[in-house]
C-alpha cells in the first residue's frame, strides 16, 4: 500500500506538471498629452500594459508576436485626428510600450480606444491627461466606456476615480485573477473548522492590507516580476500541503520537492548564476515550512502562512494600482475602496465554496468532496508550476 501510495504521488506530479492556462489580471496605463505646435494641436498617446500578459492574450487569440504592428494599427483612432507616427518600443523590462502622435483639428478631440478589449472583455485601463502641461482628471476606461473625450475638466462618473470604480475594481481584480483564487481556495481545504477558516481569513487580510498601503504609500518598493513569481510559490507551497496531508505523504513531497529545487537551481546556475541564490532560498523555505507543517500541526503554522502569503499577494494588488497616480487629498479614500473590493470579493469565494460543501455534507458525499479536494488541487498544482516557470522568464 504504501509503495502504491508513492507511485500514485509520482505520477500526479509528473502528470500535472505540464502547462495549464494561466492567467493575469488584464490592466494597462496610458497617458494622453495635448500640445499646441506651430499651430496644430498634437495629441501624444503613451501605452504600457505587462508583457506576460499582452503576449499571454496575443497567442490565445491567434496572434504573432512578429503581427504586433497590425494589432495595434488603427487601435486607436478619432474622426477629428489623423495618426502621423506610430512606435512600438520593446524595453528590458517587465512592461511593453507603444507610442502613437496625432495631429488634430481641435484642442478637446473624441477618441475611441479599442486596445486590449477584443483580447481581454474585461480589460481595464487606467488613464492620466495633460494639455499643455496643465494637468486635468485622471479616468478609468472599461468595455463600456471605450469612447473618450479628452481634455475636459469633468470626465463622466463611470469613468472617473470614484470610491465606487475601485471598489469594483478591487472587486473585478480578486474574482478576475486565477491566482489569487487559487491560493483562496486552497487556504480553505486546509482550514478543518469555521474558526480556523476565520483565522486564516484575518491572517490573509491583515497581511495583503499591511503591504497594500505600505507599497501604495512609497514605503515598500518591490520588483514586480518578483512578486508575480512569490505569488506563483506561495500558490505551489500550499497546494503541495493540501495533496500531502490527503494522502499522508507529506514528508515524501517535501523530500520531492528539496531534490527537484536543487536540480532545477544548479541548471540556472549555469545559465543564470546571479539567481541562483534566489531560488534556492526559495527552495529551503518550501521544505523547511512543509517539515514545520507536518510536525507541529496547529492553526499557528496556517495563520503564519497566510499572514505571510498574504503580504506577497498584498503587493500584488498594489502592483495594480502602483502605476496610477493617485491625487493625495483622495489616496485613503481610493485605496481602502480598493481594499473593501477585495475583502467582497474573497467573501464571495468563501461562501460560494461553503454552500458546495454543506451540499456535499448534506447529501452524505463524503467521498465526493475528498476526491474533488484532491482533484482541485493537483490542477492548482500544475497551474502554480506554470505560473513560476512563466513568470521566471521575466526576471531571467
Amino acid at each position: 500500500m504504501i509503495l502504491k501510495n508513492i507511485l500514485f504521488s509520482f505520477l500526479i506530479f509528473i502528470f500535472f506538471s505540464g502547462n495549464v492556462f494561466s492567467h493575469q489580471k488584464s490592466q494597462s496605463y496610458t497617458s494622453w498629452e495635448g500640445e499646441n505646435i506651430d499651430g496644430n494641436f498634437e495629441v501624444t498617446v503613451k501605452t504600457k500594459i505587462s508583457k506576460s500578459i499582452l503576449f499571454s492574450q496575443l497567442q490565445n487569440n491567434g496572434y504573432k508576436v512578429d503581427m504586433l504592428e497590425t494589432y495595434f494599427k488603427n487601435k486607436i483612432y478619432s474622426e477629428a485626428c489623423s495618426s502621423i507616427n506610430l512606435e512600438i518600443l520593446r524595453t528590458n523590462n517587465a512592461f511593453f510600450k507603444i507610442k502613437e502622435t496625432f495631429s488634430c483639428s481641435t484642442d478637446k478631440p473624441i477618441f475611441n480606444y479599442n486596445l486590449f478589449f477584443d483580447l481581454n472583455i474585461t480589460h481595464l485601463d487606467f488613464s492620466s491627461q495633460k494639455s499643455n502641461d496643465e494637468k486635468l482628471p485622471d479616468f478609468i476606461i472599461s468595455s463600456e466606456t471605450k469612447k473618450l473625450n479628452l481634455f475636459v475638466e469633468q470626465s463622466e462618473a463611470s469613468m472617473n476615480l470614484s470610491f465606487y470604480n475601485f471598489l469594483y475594481f478591487g472587486f473585478l481584480h480578486i474574482l478576475s485573477g486565477l491566482d489569487h483564487i487559487a491560493f483562496l481556495l486552497l487556504i480553505i481545504f486546509l482550514c478543518k473548522s469555521y474558526k480556523t477558516l476565520l483565522l486564516a481569513i484575518s491572517g490573509f487580510t491583515i497581511g495583503h492590507s499591511i503591504s497594500l498601503f505600505s507599497s501604495v504609500q512609497g514605503l515598500i518598493i518591490s520588483s514586480a516580476s518578483l512578486v508575480e513569481i512569490m505569488i506563483g510559490f506561495s500558490i505551489l507551497v500550499c497546494s503541495i500541503e493540501v495533496l500531502g496531508k490527503k494522502t499522508n505523504q507529506l514528508v515524501l513531497f517535501s523530500n520531492y520537492v528539496i531534490s527537484l529545487w536543487a536540480l532545477l537551481t544548479f541548471i540556472i546556475f549555469i545559465f543564470f548564476p546571479s539567481q541562483a541564490l534566489f531560488f534556492l532560498s526559495l527552495g529551503f523555505m518550501v521544505f523547511s515550512y512543509l517539515r514545520l507543517s507536518n510536525n507541529y500541526q496547529n492553526n499557528l503554522n496556517l495563520i503564519f502562512i497566510t499572514l505571510v502569503f498574504g503580504f506577497i499577494h498584498g503587493l500584488g494588488f498594489a502592483g495594480a494600482i502602483n502605476e496610477i497616480f493617485l491625487p493625495s487629498e483622495d489616496m485613503l479614500k481610493i485605496l481602502i475602496a480598493f481594499n473593501l473590493g477585495i475583502e467582497i470579493g474573497q467573501i464571495l469565494i468563501f461562501l460560494v465554496v461553503a454552500l458546495l460543501v454543506s451540499l456535499l455534507n448534506l447529501f452524505k458525499l463524503e467521498i465526493v468532496k475528498n476526491y474533488s479536494v484532491l482533484a482541485v488541487s493537483l490542477i492548482i498544482f500544475g497551474y502554480s508550476l506554470n505560473l513560476i516557470i512563466e513568470r521566471s522568464f521575466l526576471v531571467l
